[in-house]
């Protein structure tokens, strides 16, 4: 198969953004985390950081249709997005390549402000936006403002973003998606199609750090539908990239910092690291017929990737550790995303700077060894009270007993450091008894 079959073509159209937060920075580093090739034409040159935008100037016409033609005219575009398009003569300049070149997946963000305050669209552009560009979108993502300057409705609620919603699809998008963030209530995202509203759903964030999520959002929209997802999978999935780039954001600068591009690929990458770990710790608790320590179904092996937003970024034993006498078995390969009890613990240590953890049963031999040994030893009455523990950055290997659970978990930075520590455990174990 040629690499050119499977990867697919994706085209920013935007401004650039000299920090690298937002613009045709953002965009690349989307359209690459998300496994596609990036290409560009640059319509204006900013100078700005998080702090703002110091100064732009907007690329001469001529040569953003010479960018756009070489594109066009040598490599297949799958899909495509507008960001920063300064002035009206732009605006249709644009429009008209998208058509020329017939650019069916095209996603349009109508970007006016930078996230500092300085306008980066004329106001003689608007109508621009209205008559030429918004018909030749698949997709447009206004945010709060944008959709009442494009609408003049004074956006308060949900109800004001169907409104508005309703309004942007009669200029010609097919799909409208008007962004919450700027909401005083949870940051939810309305879509419209032209006949139903689907509401996306989200806690607020809390970081100042959100430099560029326009840019990311809309450039992840147009690399799922360059994939061949449909706009309303495409919208979501994207909502996902977007909440774990915001949630992992970068604190650069002295102002607004960026979203994390990264997430992806640095999760994408420790994938198979996660789930050789998880297996070498389990071989190692297996070869030293360590079973009566488990409980068996249990007991688990958890590993965390590095960016965590919910069980499926933490891999475990599917059914848990199975003990037979002194052996424990497993019934299948680890996986990602495994409903079982341990999942809600990984989770929440990974809040506390710990992506590992393996419980055993909650002896109070095992708590007098660990202690004997160097470790120390926590008290939770229930999963709520974890989180309340002060636990020493010093501390590498730490131990919690939940009560309520009536069980011991072990946890650190590796699943292979937890299971050296309960073979050691286990050998103090074996020595105490042969000796008594």
């Amino acid at each position: 198969m040629q690499t050119s079959s499977i990867i697919r073509n994706v085209l920013t159209i935007a401004g650039s953004d000299s920090g690298g937060g937002a613009g045709i920075q953002a965009d690349v580093k989307t359209i690459t985390a998300l496994g596609s090739f990036g290409m560009t034409v640059i319509t204006a040159i900013t100078a700005q950081n998080t702090l703002g935008v110091i100064d732009y100037m907007p690329v001469p016409l001529d040569m953003i249709e010479k960018q756009f033609d070489a594109v066009a005219s040598d490599i297949p575009i799958h899909a495509a997005k507008t960001g920063m398009l300064a002035n009206p003569d732009i605006v249709k300049l644009v429009a008209a390549k998208i058509a020329k070149y017939s650019i069916t997946n095209c996603v349009v963000d109508p970007v006016m402000v930078a996230k500092g305050g300085s306008k980066l669209l004329s106001d003689d552009a608007i109508q621009s936006v209205i008559q030429y560009l918004i018909p030749v979108a698949l997709v447009i993502t206004p945010n709060i403002h944008e959709a009442e300057v494009l609408t003049g409705i004074t956006i308060q609620n949900l109800e004001d973003m169907k409104n508005a919603a309703k309004k942007i699809h009669s200029y010609g998008a097919s799909y409208v998606v008007v962004k919450g963030g700027h909401l005083e209530s949870d940051p939810s995202d309305v879509v419209y199609d032209g006949k139903n509203f689907t509401v996306l759903k989200n806690k607020r964030i809390q970081t100042k750090n959100t430099h560029g999520t326009g840019c990311t959002f809309s450039s992840a929209i147009a690399t799922y539908l360059a994939k061949g997802y449909n706009a309303i999978d495409a919208i979501t999935k994207a909502k996902e990239f977007i909440t774990k780039a915001i949630t992992f954001s970068l604190p650069l600068g002295k102002g607004h910092g960026p979203t994390n591009h990264l997430v992806t690929i640095v999760n994408n990458e420790e994938k198979s690291n996660v789930m050789k770990d998880i297996y070498k710790a389990f071989m190692l608790l297996h070869a030293a017929k360590c079973g009566r320590m488990f409980v068996s179904g249990i007991s688990n092996i958890a590993y965390a990737l590095p960016y965590v937003i919910n069980s499926n970024d933490i891999a475990m034993f599917p059914g848990g550790i199975i003990t037979y006498n002194d052996s424990i078995f497993r019934i299948k390969d680890p996986a990602f995303g495994v409903d079982h009890p341990m999942a809600m613990i990984a989770q929440i240590i990974v809040s506390m700077s710990y992506r590992a953890a393996i419980n055993i049963k909650n002896e109070k031999e095992y708590k007098a060894i660990a202690q004997s040994i160097g470790f120390p030893v926590y008290t939770a009455v229930n999963i709520d009270d974890l989180q309340k523990i002060n636990i020493s950055t010093k501390n590498s290997i730490v131990f919690i007993e939940i009560q309520n659970e009536n069980m011991l978990y072990i946890i650190g930075d590796n699943p292979c450091d937890i299971a050296d520590t309960i073979l050691k455990i286990n050998a103090w174990q074996v020595t105490n008894e042969n000796n008594s």
